[in-house]
């Protein structure tokens, strides 16, 4: 197993190398996440790393917020959240939207929503390698005809596991060497808060919170008044 600081400059390269193989673990600010290949076996993949309990769904790593947004229903997206710029002041947290209709799932789409997490900085930066490193790949059925190449994001733990959420760097690497990762990418610095990054869904006429996490106060502030659906 290889542990390699994000700033350092094979980093990304070794990232993107390995994330076509099998899954990586990644330290974000708040929490140590696994990224996979944005495919069916991306997913099959990680289903076994994390012994994945049933009804679950991935979201990925947002690279490019345009072609993100290219993905969505423009139809049920709310009033001050239809271009790039309106979502960057959520950063920090998981937006989900409607991507296909509400029959389709698959095991990155639920209902037809599908969550991405929006980071800045060097995470962005090597999000947005990975997710470029796809682009000419076939479109993968998990996406239901349109095709999304930003890797697949899930927290680093086992399924369901009481423990929640790992943040830190010793229990990341014993679960990369229980689980066979071959690739943790660490660093830079953690934030003040800890733990699994906010879910915020968007619909037409409202913005709900689907999960707290770290930053959430702020980050409702963020949405008009007369969209917040908590």
């Amino acid at each position: 197993m290889m542990l390699v600081d994000i700033r350092h400059r094979e980093a990304m390269a070794m990232a993107v190398a390995e994330i076509h193989v099998q899954p990586i673990i990644v330290q974000l600010p708040a929490v140590f996440v696994l990224l996979a290949a944005p495919t069916t076996f991306g997913a099959q993949q990680l289903d076994i790393m994390k012994s994945r309990l049933p009804g679950k769904h991935y979201g990925t790593a947002i690279g490019s917020l345009e072609r993100f947004l290219a993905q969505a229903d423009v139809l049920h997206l709310p009033p001050g959240f239809t271009r790039p710029d309106d979502f960057a002041r959520m950063t920090g947290s998981f937006i989900r939207l409607r991507f296909r209709e509400p029959d389709f799932d698959s095991p990155a789409v639920r209902a037809g929503t599908h969550q991405g997490l929006l980071l800045n900085g060097l995470h962005r930066v090597l999000f947005e390698r990975i997710e470029a490193s796809f682009l000419a790949e076939p479109p993968d059925p998990m996406w239901g005809g349109g095709n999304h190449c930003a890797p697949l994001c899930s927290c680093c733990n086992i399924s369901g596991d009481p423990a929640g959420s790992i943040v830190e760097l010793d229990k990341a690497l014993a679960f990369a060497r229980e689980r066979g990762v071959r690739l943790l990418v660490s660093g830079p610095p953690r934030g003040d808060e800890l733990g699994s990054y906010p879910v915020l869904g968007y619909e037409r006429e409202r913005v709900s919170l689907h999960r707290e996490g770290p930053g959430v106060e702020a980050l409702k502030q963020q949405v008009p008044p007369a969209l917040r659906g908590w």
